[in-house]
């Protein structure tokens, strides 16, 4: 089993937002993954083989499978571990658990958890327009909304260190409330009891865009570990 990505981070952290990848292309290898909207319109979240769109405004739609993306990951999800939460679990307790529980992160997971949450803060990127900017720039005007009591999924990925670029290393999770009316990328939050499920994944295969401006593309910059970091897992207020 392995996860399909198409284009990488890095690509995305200089500016390239103009799709490449047909949704349904992506829905073709993989029921479940996160991603973004064509020009950074909505985070995606992809689960049990649908997209979903959740933009700048607070809306939640369904995802256009014509719609050309600049960035997906996805996998077709077979977990083969199951854990039950009972008590309240803050983000860093979360991830520890996970951690402790595949005890090998120097391979792909990809990770599930069904559950109740008394705090989620999450993040929808505003609609791009030429000439784009690179992604920490355009994050510093991110939208950020908490949610102080729901219901609903994580969706991502542990990808271990060394691929930092190609994916985000280490935790990479969207979310999506039950009455898919909620999500976006996850910066903090707090689940008092759920289902997490993992999966892991042994390889990797990335699609890369066919466009000239992927061809033309600066990809090597010095900062990008650390402007990834902050791009990924932080509020605005704390870049």
């Amino acid at each position: 089993m392995r996860i399909h990505q198409f284009s990488v981070i890095q690509a995305l952290m200089a500016g390239l937002y103009d799709g490449a990848f047909a949704a349904r292309e992506v829905l073709a290898v993989g029921d479940f993954g996160l991603g973004c909207g064509n020009a950074l319109n909505g985070e995606l979240v992809i689960v049990d083989g649908q997209i979903f769109r959740c933009t700048d405004d607070g809306a939640v739609s369904h995802g256009d499978p014509d719609e050309l993306l600049p960035f997906a990951e996805v996998v077709a999800f077979a977990p083969t571990l199951q854990h039950e939460l009972a008590g309240s679990v803050d983000r860093t307790g979360l991830e520890a658990l996970i951690s402790g529980l595949v005890g090998n992160p120097n391979q792909f997971y990809a990770i599930r958890l069904d559950g109740e949450f008394e705090h989620m803060l999450v993040r929808e990127p505003v609609r791009q327009h030429h000439p784009y900017r690179p992604l920490p720039e355009v994050m510093a005007g991110q939208r950020e909304m908490t949610l102080p009591s729901t219901t609903g999924t994580l969706v991502g990925f542990w990808a271990p260190h060394i691929f930092q670029g190609v994916s985000v290393a280490g935790y990479h999770l969207h979310y999506l409330n039950d009455s898919r009316t909620h999500g976006g990328h996850t910066l903090d939050y707090t689940v008092t009891s759920g289902t997490l499920r993992l999966q892991p994944v042994t390889g990797i295969e990335v699609h890369l865009p066919g466009t000239p401006e992927f061809a033309a593309a600066d990809l090597g910059a010095a900062t990008a570990d650390a402007d990834i970091r902050r791009v990924e897992s932080a509020p605005a207020s704390a870049r």
